[in-house]
C-alpha cells in the first residue's frame, strides 16, 4: 500500500486530479493538482466545485490524512473542468503565471510563498489548527521575523479596523493565495480600507 507521500509524488508526476483530506475529517477537504513538494509542504492548485481553478495552497504534509485519485466526485468534476475550459472560466486568475514567479531552490515552499506575498504586497490566507477547526486569517504579511509572521488581517463582519496576529511558522499548516477568497479580500480592502491597511 502506498504512503501519502508516494501518492502525492505519483499525482505530481502524472498530473492527475486528487482529493485531499486533512486532519482526518471531511471538513478540511480540497481537490486539485499537486505542483511540487518538499520535506514539509506541498504546493497544490485548487479546483472549485464549479470546475475552475481556485488559486493555490501550500499545505503541511503531516496534516494530510488521506489522498484519493479515483472517486465518483472526481469523475463528475472532470466534466465540470471540461465545461469551465470550454466556456473560458477555468483559470480566470492565471494561476500558472503566478506559480511561474516562484523559485523553490533557496527556501521551503512555505517561506518562498510568504516572501513573495510580502515583497509583492499580496493578500493571502493563513491557516493554523489550534483545536477542532482550522483557524483562518486573510490579509497581508506585515513582517517576516525569524520564528514568526506578523500578519495584518480583516474580519469581514467588522471592517472598522485591521487586526494583527503573530503566527509561528511551525503553527502554519495552510497558506492560500491567488484565489477567489484572497482576491475578494483584496477588493474589500481596496474599497473600504485603502488608507489604513498597509
Amino acid at each position: 500500500m502506498e504512503t501519502i507521500e508516494q501518492q502525492l509524488q505519483r499525482a505530481q508526476k502524472t498530473g492527475h486530479l486528487v482529493e485531499l483530506y486533512r486532519y482526518g475529517d471531511s471538513k478540511h477537504f480540497s481537490v486539485g493538482y499537486v505542483v511540487v513538494s518538499d520535506s514539509k509542504f506541498m504546493l497544490f492548485k485548487q479546483v472549485s466545485t464549479d470546475g475552475a481553478l481556485d488559486g493555490a495552497a501550500v499545505i503541511r504534509l503531516n496534516t494530510i490524512s488521506q489522498v484519493k485519485d479515483a472517486s465518483d466526485y472526481l469523475t463528475a468534476l472532470t466534466a465540470l473542468i471540461a465545461l469551465a475550459r470550454q466556456k473560458n472560466f477555468y483559470d480566470i486568475w492565471h494561476i500558472d503565471d503566478v506559480l511561474n514567479q516562484f523559485d523553490f531552490d533557496q527556501h521551503s515552499i512555505l517561506k518562498t510563498v510568504l516572501k513573495w506575498a510580502f515583497k509583492n504586497d499580496r493578500v493571502i490566507s493563513l491557516g493554523i489548527h489550534p483545536g477542532k477547526r482550522e483557524e483562518k486569517y486573510t490579509g497581508f504579511v506585515g513582517a517576516l521575523k525569524s520564528k514568526k509572521v506578523h500578519f495584518n488581517y480583516i474580519d469581514r463582519s467588522d471592517l472598522s479596523a485591521r487586526w494583527a496576529v503573530k503566527l509561528a511558522y511551525a503553527d502554519i499548516n495552510y497558506l492560500e493565495f491567488a484565489s477567489f477568497e484572497t482576491y475578494g479580500a483584496t477588493a474589500i480592502m481596496e474599497r473600504f480600507m485603502a488608507a489604513d491597511f498597509h
